[in-house]
């Protein structure tokens, strides 16, 4: 597989139609994925404060893109942590193990730059996904109510 490639300002118009053919395809009303949608994308501000990376097709098309950002102590259990904030595959490469390469690049930056733990707050359907990725749900304490199923994941 590809190596994940820092997004650029350019990539955005395609980064962010590919967010939206994925949140298409979530278990949730189409109501709210059509208002919801574009919450989740990103904009030149976002690479800015945020590291976003794409895995890129033979033909230069994004497989996939994942986001972090740092989180707090009120978030995280260890520090210095990072939050997956937003993690979408391509519905053509579903289930073809991008969503895995993905997580190992985002735990392997993780690790380099000293990150202790990682954070994710999923989509329902998601949280299988991430379970089998060994991540374990936050205490209580942690969690917002707006969020009810998130995670965490220490690093080596």
């Amino acid at each position: 597989m590809r190596s994940l490639v820092p997004a650029r300002a350019a990539d955005l118009p395609a980064l962010n139609a590919l967010i939206l053919q994925a949140i298409d395809g979530w278990a949730l009303p189409a109501r709210v994925k059509r208002l919801t949608g574009p919450s989740h994308c990103y904009d030149e501000i976002d690479l800015k404060t945020m590291h976003i990376a794409f895995l890129p097709a033979e033909d230069g098309q994004a497989l996939g893109l994942v986001a972090l950002e740092t989180t707090g102590v009120g978030e995280a259990p260890l520090q210095p942590a990072w939050r997956l904030h937003g993690i979408y595959v391509a519905p053509t490469a579903q289930k073809s193990g991008v969503g895995r390469a993905l997580l190992a690049w985002v735990q392997e930056t993780a690790q380099r730059a000293g990150v202790r733990a990682l954070t994710v707050r999923a989509q329902r359907d998601a949280i299988g996904f991430f379970q089998a990725l060994g991540f374990e749900p936050l205490p209580a304490t942690t969690q917002e109510p707006a969020y009810p199923h998130q995670f965490f994941k220490r690093l080596p």
